[in-house]
């Protein structure tokens, strides 16, 4: 070879550009795009699995020694409490969206999460995010049959996401073989088997029965899911207030007070959310676009609509403020008292909750031994 061909080590950069590298592996997210898109939480343990490390390590390793707030290293209770909170669109989902971003240098793992959303959408509030991890058994089983790589979807992480919107089933939320709740960061990097007795999570019948409001609902944050691409941007407090103002405009001559009983919402429901600039509790949006018969992107895409033929008068979203005043605790206690004696009754107590106008806390708070009974009784028939 000629001497004028030969290429030495300190001239490399010279001559040939690479990227940058990343610290850890530049995993592709599963779904984005898609109501079937992956949860940020089930993405950080298939990017624990490539690294062949536990989850837990991966994050203690890796993330916790990156965030500024002290209490998220030294406790805990991060695996517990803070965890579940990586869904929504709060100070962790935030977080670690930018931590793990900047580790794997992608620019799309917001959509593993509300952030999109985050403008109209609160980070906290009842019925928003699961307080533990739940799944599709047969979603599960379609990973197995096809060889796949096990991952959660991040519609399963809301809390009124309740019918696998594919397979028409109830979603599940205990080992099939020892009933115990699962951790959202396993220790072991494989979504498909129990933390504790690692039996596989797909086991067992599933309840094909479920209300027509139930499955409304999961469409409905399926549909969020699926549109966050597009919502980035697009959804933001400004337009969902105009959109507001003028639906108000065209359907209640421009009365908050009227088009808030049009709505079969509290009175001062649109002076909270027009003038005080309030977000709605994330059941209070779905149910605005349920009531308008929309899904949630569509409400602030194309033209108003100046004849929307309402749902029943039937609250089914709505959260009173003043819980125990707006609904008689006695009227609470009769309800309770005929659903627990009618025995083919089978819903979750968040459902119940839903129907009464108040909240699971309060029921569980108030009425511990009925709302007990109720919840027992529900996931006996899982």
């Amino acid at each position: 070879m000629a001497s004028g061909s030969e290429v030495h080590l300190e001239e490399l950069p010279k001559r040939v550009s690479l990227p940058e590298r990343s610290r850890l592996f530049d995993l592709t997210p599963v779904g984005i795009g898609t109501e079937s898109c992956e949860g940020l939480v089930s993405y950080l343990v298939r990017l624990a699995k490539a690294h062949g490390v536990s989850p837990r390590l991966l994050i203690k390793a890796e993330f916790l020694p990156r965030i500024e707030e002290p209490r998220a290293v030294s406790h805990s209770e991060f695996f517990t409490d803070y965890a579940k909170t990586l869904h929504g669109t709060g100070q962790y989902a935030q977080t670690f969206v930018g931590l793990a971003e900047a580790l794997t240098s992608r620019n799309d793992l917001a959509f593993l999460t509300t952030l999109p959303w985050k403008e109209v959408i609160p980070a906290i509030g009842s019925g928003f995010m699961a307080k533990h991890p739940r799944w599709c058994k047969a979603c599960l089983g379609d990973h197995r049959a096809k060889a796949e790589q096990c991952y959660f979807r991040l519609a399963w992480g809301y809390e009124l996401y309740q019918v696998c919107t594919e397979h028409l089933i109830l979603l599940v939320n205990e080992c099939p073989w020892c009933n115990r709740h699962q951790p959202y960061f396993p220790y072991t990097p494989d979504l498909s088997r129990c933390s504790y007795c690692y039996g596989w999570l797909g086991s067992g019948m599933s309840n094909p029965e479920f209300s027509e409001q139930q499955y409304w609902l999961s469409k409905a944050i399926g549909h969020m899911v699926e549109t966050n691409p597009t919502a980035s941007g697009l959804v933001t407090g400004n337009a969902f207030r105009k959109r507001l103002s003028g639906l108000i405009h065209l359907m209640a001559d421009g009365k908050k007070t009227q088009f808030s009983r049009m709505l079969h919402m509290g009175s001062s429901t649109m002076k909270t959310w027009v003038d005080r600039r309030q977000k709605p509790l994330f059941p209070q949006f779905l149910y605005l676009c349920r009531q308008l018969g929309l899904m949630p992107l569509e409400l602030f895409q194309g033209k108003l609509v100046s004849e929307v033929e309402f749902e029943s008068t039937t609250n089914y979203l709505r959260i009173a403020p003043k819980v125990g005043k707006s609904v008689p605790m006695d009227v609470v206690r009769q309800r309770l008292h005929e659903i627990i004696n009618n025995v083919d009754d089978h819903r979750p107590l968040t459902e119940v909750a839903i129907e009464l106008g108040v909240t699971r806390k309060y029921l569980l708070y108030w009425f511990k031994s009925v709302a007990s009974k109720i919840s027992d009784r529900h996931k006996l028939s899982l």
